[in-house]
């Protein structure tokens, strides 16, 4: 039995765990563009391989692309943030005309019975919450996105490097061959995910735009950022962005234009998240339904929303991660989705069972 002083003892593991996220969640702030910049380089780093396969040299296939990249980031900042500036000024407006339909909704309801109580209701789902975290959502990844020339940098030096990490493995790791391979597993899962995330994200905002832009909402660009970001938040991410598109859309057009916008977001969701998306996504994302919502939780909590966004990609690289150390396997397993965890059984079962001896 092991001593509760020896550094593989639960209780040891537990207080160091507990120790890193403790600073990981302290240091978010610094972290945050950090991640960013990671996550962005492993998306980017696909069109830049691409054009090297092509016969284009290393350094202008990375200046190219990052030229690209920096005029995109330029170009949606300068449109967005014009938009956030008006509906910023606007914003008392709009939570005064959802204030005045959620009274009118209580006031139906208690005619019908239920006894709610207004001022609690307003308070809790008024529609200055609703419009506020919308806003505040925007603005804190805007924050971190505003040091863009932070996170181009960080990114250059990071695609930089990536030709010179195999090299510096093999220095310092013990068994350099098995960690290069689930480095390149991890680093190929991400970058399929976030690829497929961005491309789906995109098809989908662009989608909504267009719709909202028939209903003649105004700040479409702002409902466009949101539902291309809530689609990388699992699971919930797609109908989280729908409440204040859709409340914003009865206040500005009335019942009959939320309705119509609904069951239009309705039907792109649909298509995106349950036509499309499985296709590719689910296929190599192999994390249980319900690791997957509680890592959004975990993540959000340690990182904030930029942790909600990239909650999936870091429990990925964590479970690969996991999955490579026979000490840590069970924990992959628990990670991982039923057919997982079928794989690892069979896999133990070929251990044990003992080869037939055949007869002569």
């Amino acid at each position: 039995m092991k001593s509760i002083y020896s550094k593989g003892h639960p209780i040891y593991l537990f207080a160091a765990g507990f120790i890193v996220i403790a600073g990981l969640r302290y240091a978010a702030h610094i972290i945050n563009p950090l991640l960013m910049a990671v996550f962005l380089s492993i998306i980017i780093y696909q069109p830049i391989d691409w054009f090297i396969k092509k016969g284009l040299n290393r350094t202008l296939s990375i200046l190219l692309v990052m030229v690209s990249l920096v005029g995109v980031l330029t170009g949606l900042s300068m449109l967005i943030s014009q938009s956030m500036r008006q509906f910023t000024t606007n914003l008392p407006v709009y939570k005064g005309k959802m204030s005045v339909v959620t009274t009118q909704v209580i006031e139906t309801l208690n005619e019908m019975g239920l006894h709610l109580s207004q001022e609690q209701v307003l308070s809790k789902f008024g529609g200055g919450n609703v419009f506020g975290y919308a806003a505040n959502f925007l603005t804190s990844l805007g924050g971190v996105m505003g040091q863009i020339v932070l996170l181009v940098l960080v990114i250059v030096f990071i695609i930089g490097e990536i030709s010179s990490f195999p090299i510096k493995l093999q220095a310092i790791l013990k068994k350099p061959d098995q960690s290069m391979i689930n480095l390149s597993i991890i680093f190929k899962s991400i970058r399929n995910y976030l690829g497929m995330k961005t491309i789906t994200g995109s098809a989908a905002s662009i989608l909504v735009a267009i719709m909202l832009l028939i209903l003649g909402v105004p700040y479409i660009p702002i409902w466009a950022l949101l539902v291309f970001l809530f689609r990388f938040i699992p699971n919930i991410g797609s109908t989280i962005a729908a409440i204040p598109i859709v409340l914003f859309v009865l206040v500005t057009d009335g019942l009959s234009g939320m309705l119509y916008a609904g069951l239009g977001y309705a039907a792109i969701n649909f298509i995106i998240g349950q036509v499309v998306e499985p296709r590719f996504i689910a296929r190599g994302m192999d994390l249980s339904t319900l690791v997957v919502f509680l890592s959004l939780v975990f993540w959000g909590w340690v990182f904030g929303d930029i942790g909600m966004l990239l909650s999936v990609p870091i429990t990925m690289g964590l479970k690969i991660s996991l999955g490579s150390r026979k000490q840590t396997e069970w924990i992959a397993v628990l990670l991982g989705s039923e057919k997982n965890a079928r794989e690892a059984l069979a896999h133990r079962h070929q251990q044990i069972v003992p080869p037939t001896n055949t007869p002569d």
